[in-house]
């Protein structure tokens, strides 16, 4: 991979100095002038450039207050769709189809950023003719339909819970959940705000992690078709909003029960939903489960990482304070990791260190590095703490300049899996999770929102991407590319700006596992938010889009090309 040397001081108006304390390598920073390519001399690589170059445009790593104002704000919806500017570059004449995302949309009376009412966007994008699109518009719910018409909240979300004066109060909310739940199974809130999944059929599934905040949803006007609904009797309130794509096309993920329950991981028929359990594992504390938000999948194995944070129920249903939300971090517990194969014949639970994790990477299997036998290496984002989840409290990320987030590194789970001799590794205590770069002051100390070219999902790979730091900041602001095998990271930053998730679209024919784009969605620092492209193997931007709408801030979304059904 070349780069262009940004050495002269043509290339930026004037020194000055960037705090010691942020090293950067590969950094791309967009200025009115140009773009600018930076090394650090933090570590040596066959990418390093022997000098450090200043640029004034990273002086101020914040994201900036218009930027926060406008993805903390209502959402305006946008039917029908209307056109977009393409202020920059040229999108590939391949890329074509549509970038569907979700997450919040309305945040009145909220506290969290998980809490706030989901709102779909849609830009479709022509590389042939170079037209965009875009609208965007509300998750038809139970919970936001009844905000609207009352104007209160009907169900706790995340971190908000149903409002209640005093003791009476809180009472009668509690009568009222449970009431709920012992009637209709309905006691949690069916804001589907979190993720998109596709189905065949010209279908989306919208997912959050209540088992009733699932919905069908059009691609192509965003309408909200159904609200999906189980009666194969599959225990479980809770869910994830990242259920993963097994060989065979169908879909893995499992329910939370509880009390005195525990994790059931089903198989899913895409087609018809139809869900069938195939592996039980039980909870460790009977009244009191753990969170897990995400997992990973190899070929042939699920693997579910389950850090030692706690649900108080207490919380949970009354709302009552507790350190991580309504979770309570107990590290002496340790982290528990299981092992299930998809053909549900096996499930072994392992123990490693405490950790928190919010999202994996992927996962592979490969020949041990000891030469004998077999593991599956799980790579994910690894924090010492869930001290992210209250970085994420709207009263922190509205903060400026703020506390700065909290670090997550990217790491590796050596798990064993096969003897030399093809017997199968029982329980085990694991090592923690290896480094996978040389120099983690690189990408900020802080990877979220990680993706990787789906082709590539399960099997072994090469390059991971993501949302990054440039520090001091207490939000992700800037796109990284990390080279797993030469330990190296290039980043892409805008001062002021806000990235969200980057999403991965192969090129069409292409022979190289970076051969492809990312696009995703930036807020701009003056508010303003675009759609930008940046190629897979450079991270240089390769077009620019500005909406005539504001975008609030994305969780997950899925990219769907043309004539996908």
């Amino acid at each position: 991979m070349k780069h262009q040397r940004a050495s002269s001081t043509k290339n930026y108006a004037g020194p000055l100095s960037v705090p010691t304390s942020i090293p950067i390598h590969a950094l791309h920073v967009r200025s009115p002038i140009r773009n600018i390519i930076l090394k650090s001399t933090s570590f040596q690589s066959t990418h390093a450039v022997s000098q450090t170059v200043v640029s004034p445009y990273v002086a101020s790593s914040y994201v900036s207050q218009e930027a926060r104002q406008a993805v903390f704000r209502r959402a305006q919806e946008q039917v029908p769709e209307v056109d977009a500017a393409l202020v920059s570059g040229q999108l590939p004449s391949w890329l074509r189809g549509s970038l569907l995302l979700n997450g919040c949309g309305d945040y009145r009376g909220m506290q969290h950023m998980f809490d706030g009412y989901a709102c779909l966007t849609r830009i479709h994008l022509d590389g042939t003719t170079g037209r965009v699109t875009a609208g965007q518009r509300f998750l038809d719910s139970d919970a936001y339909r009844s905000f609207l018409n009352t104007g209160r909240m009907k169900y706790r979300e995340f971190q908000t819970p149903v409002p209640a004066d005093g003791p009476m109060g809180r009472a009668m909310v509690l009568l009222d959940t449970t009431l709920a739940w012992m009637s209709t199974g309905r006691a949690f809130t069916d804001n589907a705000s979190v993720s998109l999944t596709p189905l065949p059929g010209n279908r989306l599934l919208a997912l959050s992690e209540a088992r009733t905040a699932a919905y069908i949803v059009d691609p192509t006007t965003l309408d909200t078709v159904r609200q999906v609904e189980y009666d194969d009797g599959l225990p479980g309130d809770l869910t994830t909003a990242h259920p993963k794509r097994a060989p065979d096309g169908s879909i893995i993920n499992f329910t939370h029960s509880f009390p005195l329950g525990g994790v059931h991981v089903f198989r899913q028929d895409p087609i018809s939903l139809a869900r069938k359990q195939i592996a039980f594992i039980r909870d460790r504390n009977p009244v009191s489960p753990c969170w897990v938000h995400d997992m990973a999948i190899t070929t042939s194995h699920l693997v579910v990482v389950e850090p030692p944070l706690f649900i108080n129920m207490n919380s949970l249903v009354l709302g009552e304070s507790t350190p991580f939300v309504f979770m309570d971090w107990n590290p002496e517990a340790g982290t528990r990791v299981h092992v299930i194969a998809l053909d549900g014949s096996r499930v072994v639970t392992h123990t490693a260190p405490p950790l928190f994790t919010l999202h994996l990477v992927n996962a592979f299997e490969r020949p041990c590095s000891s030469g004998t036998g077999t593991e599956i290496c799980v790579d994910f984002s690894v924090y010492d703490d869930p001290e992210i989840i209250n970085d994420l409290s709207l009263d922190r990320l509205k903060a400026f300049p703020g506390k700065d987030i909290s670090p997550s590194r990217l790491r590796r789970l050596s798990i064993p899996l096969l003897y030399a001799a093809g017997r199968p590794v029982g329980p085990t205590s694991l090592a923690a999770p290896a480094p996978l770069l040389k120099d983690e002051n690189a990408y900020g100390n802080f990877i979220e929102f990680p993706a990787i070219n789906p082709r590539f999902c399960g099997k072994a790979y090469r390059y991971a991407y993501g949302t990054a730091a440039v520090r001091p900041t207490n939000l992700n602001n800037a796109f990284a590319r990390h080279d797993l095998e030469l330990g190296t990271s290039t980043l892409w930053h805008e001062p002021g700006a806000l990235p969200a998730e980057p999403i991965f679209v192969p090129r069409p024919g292409g022979t190289s596992e970076d051969d492809g784009v990312l696009v995703a969605t930036v807020t701009l620092a003056d508010g303003q938010s675009a759609v930008v492209v940046l190629d897979g193997a450079t991270l240089q931007e390769r077009a620019r889009v500005v909406l005539p709408f504001t975008v609030p801030y994305r969780f997950h979304g899925t990219f769907l090309a043309d004539g996908r059904t």
